[in-house]
């Protein structure tokens, strides 16, 4: 996983990005050198084995090229504690306005 660092740096200063994407695709992770969202990768990394409690409390988007870690990124990071959670499985073959992929979004209830 890359990009991550940043975020917890972040909330080790009692700060928080508004929202995070997670990304299972390859993409720059160089967000924070230039003010833009907090992005993370997760491309090739073992789902069950990544520490995603830097998510608690937070927005989260998640995209993936295949359903099934969409689907596992959904779950593990629902766990994580964080309070919404966007999560699609894209088509790269498709444009984006024909998009047919599994997608979910997900509120934490307040308790």
């Amino acid at each position: 996983m890359k990009g991550h660092d940043h975020i917890i740096e972040m909330r080790l200063n009692r700060k928080v990005p508004s929202i995070v994407f997670v990304n299972d695709y390859p993409c720059k992770t160089d967000w924070s050198e230039f003010g833009e969202h907090a992005t993370v990768c997760t491309a090739k990394d073992s789902i069950r084995n990544i520490d995603f409690r830097f998510l608690n409390g937070l927005r989260v988007s998640i995209s993936s090229p295949a359903e099934q870690r969409a689907k596992s990124l959904y779950e593990r990071i629902k766990e994580s504690g964080a309070t919404t959670i966007a999560a699609c499985h894209i088509q790269a073959s498709e444009h984006a306005s024909n998009q047919t992929g599994w997608a979910s979004v997900w509120h934490r209830e307040s308790i």
